[in-house]
């Protein structure tokens, strides 16, 4: 007992210096600040290819049409989803130090452009390549976000700083304050992106894309990389620590570059999208939808005991738009040794499940869209997929899912009947019945 106490305690511990971990926490939160913008470029491209999707052959001047109205949406926000993350973790981790949010976030942004190498042309003039604000940034974004950030908050905390009358106003006087500390990480970047220019890469982020985020890319993208993630992701859970934001914030890097070249390609019309891992396909087949399944047999069919009828009902109204609480620590499945096993099995089984499914080719790739959580389920599939049989994935993966629970709920649902049958008899007398 007092060694399992002691393995829990050293979790708990783990767990919370992941979890209050402020460039971890920040990073996570920083990524939200891409999210309506993105949301909204994954709907319009859905739109945009919804006549493809459905095998309508339109007339051409409609499909024009299509491609120039819905079209530069995503080069205004999915696209360059690296410059939101960039300011957002920037914004989150000055925020954390107690220092200027809105100024770190500005010279973060400007930092990053600063390694960005820059194309011209006579028509153009001088332009960004919008492969390297999105998926191929990313890494440099993020990177730049927290050194940039550190740098600015350090000599800010120190007090190096142009200081001006009280008379000035409030936002002026904050505006040359943030002089110094802006001007370190600034004039750091220029020479670390003139250094580039006397290397084969020729800029930063070329070096980052291909010594650091290709490797990182291809490793986060294979099966057994995100079996451990949903393993560990459960595994937390199961003690009561909320697994999706503490793994979620180490492997979003990774499965948002991997979304954002999905996005790019199925916005350009390619038959074959690069990856089947990524945010979309984490958001939409690891376990979305078990806890609906479990709900709707047992709360209207297995369940024998009062108690976890009245449960499951309670559970299935939220299980609808996947709110997993209820369930979690309803039951409880919180340090329930009885359901540790479904717990950890169910969505290791969807996972592998679907990712050879798609691989097969059966299931299209996940097209990279932003698909909100509490989407339900056949929706998510159909919206993350681009296809109907997205969404008749997700509904086999409930009942795969659903079938491994029922064992073990029923074990659970036994017991509890036997409590209202026998409300006086100890555990031993229980087992014997």
């Amino acid at each position: 007992m007092n060694d399992k106490s002691g393995f829990q305690d050293k979790l708990v511990a783990f767990s919370s210096a992941i979890g209050n971990n402020r460039y971890l926490l920040s990073l996570r939160d920083g990524f939200m600040v891409a999210f309506p913008a993105t949301m909204f470029g994954s709907i319009m491209v859905i739109l945009q290819n919804l006549p493809t999707t459905l095998g309508l052959d339109l007339p051409k001047p409609f499909m024009d049409f299509l491609n120039n109205f819905f079209g530069p949406i995503g080069n205004a926000t999915m696209n360059v989803t690296a410059l939101f993350v960039c300011f957002g973790v920037a914004y989150q981790l000055a925020g954390r130090y107690k220092q200027e949010k809105l100024f770190a976030g500005a010279i973060a942004l400007s930092s990053f452009l600063m390694l960005l190498p820059v194309g011209s042309d006579k028509t153009s003039g001088s332009f960004f390549g919008i492969s390297q604000l999105g998926a191929q940034g990313m890494f440099v974004a993020i990177i730049v976000a927290i050194v940039s950030t550190e740098i600015y908050c350090r000599i800010s905390a120190a007090n190096i700083v142009i200081k001006m009358p009280d008379s000035v106003p409030p936002m002026v006087a904050q505006s040359f304050v943030a002089i110094i500390p802006g001007a370190a990480p600034l004039f750091l970047f220029n020479l670390i992106r003139y250094g580039f220019t006397f290397t084969k890469y020729g800029n930063a982020v070329d070096f980052v894309y291909k010594i650091l985020q290709q490797p990182l890319m291809g490793l986060g993208g294979t099966l057994p990389a995100v079996l451990v993630a949903v393993f560990a992701t459960q595994f937390f859970w199961w003690f009561g620590i909320h697994g999706t934001l503490l793994v979620n914030s180490i492997i979003d890097p990774i499965m948002s570059s991997l979304a954002l070249q999905n996005y790019e390609a199925y916005k350009n019309g390619a038959t074959h999208l690069p990856h089947i891992i990524s945010t979309t396909f984490m958001g939409v087949f690891v376990n979305q939808g078990m806890q609906l399944g479990i709900s709707i047999v047992f709360a209207f069919f297995l369940a024998r005991s009062t108690r976890m009828k009245q449960t499951m009902r309670l559970v299935f109204a939220p299980a609808i738009f996947n709110v997993s609480e209820p369930m979690t620590y309803g039951l409880p499945v919180v340090l329930n040794p009885i359901l540790f096993v479904p717990w950890v099995l169910a969505p290791l089984a969807s996972t592998t499940l679907s990712y050879f499914t798609i691989a097969s080719g059966l299931v299209p790739r996940p097209t990279g869209a932003t698909v909100v959580w509490t989407t339900p389920i056949f929706i998510a599939g159909w919206l993350g997929t681009g296809s109907i049989r997205g969404g008749i994935l997700q509904l086999v993966d409930v009942v795969v899912m659903t079938l491994i629970w029922i064992p073990f709920i029923k074990a659970l649902d036994n017991r509890w009947y036997k409590d209202e049958l026998n409300p006086n008899l100890d555990e031993a007398e229980k087992d014997a019945l």
